[in-house]
């Protein structure tokens, strides 16, 4: 092998904690992105309806839906704060 290649591997194992951060950043990224679509689809379909118990279901869904978002965000910040170096 030769330098610059063994450079690269040292790089890759160093950087682990970095490359696993930027692949669970990823698949965060992904999750919040469908609940949002989620939740716009039952709001969607709160203001279409008039039957009172679904009405409610709905708003038990959506609340639970934007809590795991919130939860998403704050995760998704935290991961952001960790790549900031300490100054």
């Amino acid at each position: 092998m030769n330098m610059k290649k063994l450079f690269a591997k040292a790089e890759n194992f160093l950087n682990s904690d970095k490359r696993k951060r930027k692949e669970k950043k990823k698949c965060l990224k992904h999750v919040l992105k469908k609940l949002r679509k989620q939740e716009e689809k039952f709001n969607a379909r709160l203001q279409d309806e008039t039957d009172q118990a679904v009405i409610d279901k709905l708003n038990k869904k959506i609340a639970l839906v934007h809590a795991q978002r919130k939860k998403g965000l704050a995760l998704m910040k935290e991961l952001r704060e960790k790549k900031k170096p300490a100054q």
